[in-house]
C-alpha cells in the first residue's frame, strides 16, 4: 500500500531535517512503540518516526493531534515540539527533549529497586501531581506503565510518549489494553480519568510493595484484602478502597500516598503470601 505523506510545509510548527541513511549510526536508535521508532538527535534531542503507521488518514490525523499537543506545556511532559522529515520534506514523525535518566533509576519500572520506600513515595506523588495538572487540561494519558514515566538526574518524573494522549477531539491512537482494566474489572462504565487513576495507582501501590502482582490479579475480592493487609491508617484504606472499587468519580492516590509513613512496612511478607492465596 503507498502511503501519502503531508507536506512538511503544512504546520505551524518548527521542522527537523534528517538523514534517513544516517539512522541507527548518526542517530542511534533508543526506543520504539506500536507506531514507530525513536532515534536520539543529539544530547538535548529525540524524534520518533511513524516507520509502522500503514495508512494516510491515520497518519494525517495523527500530524494533526500533534500540532495541538505541541501546543501544551509542563515540565513533567515531554510533548511534540516540532516535526521531522527527510529530504523531500515529508512528514515522518516529530522531535521532543531528550530525558537524561537518573542512574540506577531510568523509569518508574525500576523504583522498586531503590529499596528506599520514602523516595519511592516522594516521586510517586511528583508524577501524581503532574497527572492531576495535565487532567485539568483536558489530556487523557491512557497507555500508563513505568517505562513511559521516566526519573530525571534531579529525580524528577517526566512522562515520555505523549503523542498517543487523547485531547480534544483526538482519541487513542494505539489502543492499549490497560485502557479496558477497570471496565473489564468491575464491568460498568468509567470514565477516562477514573481509568488513569486506577491505572497510576496500581502503578505506584505495585512500586511499594513486593511479590504479588496488581495488574495480574485485578479482582474486588483481591483489592478488598489487599487494603485490608496494608500497614495503613483507616484513612489512606478508605481512600484507597475509593480507587481499587466500583466507585465513579475516584480520587487521587497523590494525597493518599502523603498520609503513609515511610518509615513503616507497608505489608508482611506472611500476608503476602495469604493475599497470593485469593
Amino acid at each position: 500500500m503507498t502511503i501519502v505523506k503531508d507536506n512538511l510545509c503544512d504546520t505551524t510548527l518548527p521542522v527537523l531535517i534528517v538523514e534517513a541513511s544516517e539512522r541507527f549510526k548518526k542517530y542511534p536508535q533508543i526506543g520504539f512503540g506500536g507506531e514507530g521508532t525513536i532515534y536520539q538527535y543529539d544530547e538535548a534531542t529525540v524524534f520518533k518516526l511513524f516507520d509502522w503507521i500503514d495508512n494516510s488518514e491515520t497518519l494525517h490525523k495523527k500530524f494533526q493531534k500533534i500540532e495541538k499537543l505541541a501546543q501544551l506545556e509542563d515540565d513533567a511532559f515531554c510533548f511534540p515540539m516540532g516535526l521531522v522529515g527527510y529530504a523531500d520534506r515529508k512528514k515522518e514523525g516529530y522531535y521532543t527533549s531528550l530525558v537524561h535518566a537518573m542512574d540506577g533509576c531510568a523509569d518508574f519500572s525500576d523504583l522498586h529497586f531503590l529499596h528506599n520506600q520514602k523516595k519511592i513515595l516522594e516521586y510517586l506523588i511528583k508524577a501524581d501531581a503532574a497527572i492531576q495538572r495535565i487532567h485539568r487540561r483536558g489530556v487523557i494519558l491512557g497507555d500508563i506503565r513505568g517505562s513511559n514515566i521516566m526519573l530525571d538526574k534531579d529525580g524528577n518524573p517526566k512522562f515520555v510518549d505523549t503523542d498517543n494522549y487523547a485531547y480534544q477531539e483526538y482519541g487513542f491512537d494505539v489502543a492499549d489494553v490497560r485502557t479496558k482494566w477497570l471496565e473489564e474489572c468491575f464491568q460498568r462504565y468509567f470514565s477516562p480519568r477514573d481509568s488513569d487513576i486506577y491505572l497510576y495507582s496500581m502503578l505506584a501501590i505495585q512500586s511499594l510493595i513486593e511479590g504479588t502482582l496488581l495488574s495480574v490479579r485485578q479482582s474486588d475480592a483481591y483489592f478488598r484484602a489487599l487494603i485490608r493487609f496494608l500497614n495503613v491508617s483507616k484513612e489512606v484504606k478508605d481512600g484507597l478502597r475509593m480507587i481499587f472499587s466500583d466507585a465513579m468519580h475516584k480520587p487521587y492516590i497523590g494525597p493518599i500516598l502523603e498520609k503513609i509513613n515511610p518509615e513503616e512496612k507497608l505489608i508482611s511478607k506472611e500476608n503476602v503470601y495469604k493475599l497470593n492465596r485469593i
